[in-house]
């Protein structure tokens, strides 16, 4: 099921002029480049879990430049999620990558029953 999962969100993100996100890790520092990352799996009750997801976006490297993609995509990407995932929040932070350094990223985090 998170392999399906996984490329559904991908899937969804892609479709946001620009984007470019693979179901698993992929090392890309474009922005736009990401990635779908499984936060946690929790158990609330007996009738099934709660699967927390980050879409991670790749931003521009400057902080304006970043600020910017921002306002254009963040929209257009929760409203292309927002039927697969309960999104939760928006988060610009920063990625350590080893051998690159850190990435400046957009963490949407949301989560679903599975």
């Amino acid at each position: 099921m998170s392999a399906a999962v996984r490329a559904q969100l991908a899937e969804a993100a892609s479709t946001v002029s620009g984007v470019n996100v693979a179901p698993y890790y992929a090392q890309g520092t474009a922005p736009g480049h990401g990635h779908i990352r499984r936060e946690r799996t929790a158990w609330p009750n007996k009738f099934g879990a709660v699967v927390s997801w980050n879409v991670i976006i790749v931003l521009p490297q400057g902080m304006a430049a970043a600020e910017r993609y921002l306002d254009e995509v963040q929209p257009e990407l929760v409203a292309a999620l927002a039927p697969h995932l309960t999104i939760v929040e928006a988060v610009p932070q920063r990625l350590n990558i080893t051998g690159v350094g850190d990435l400046p990223c957009l963490f949407i985090n949301g989560h679903r029953e599975e």
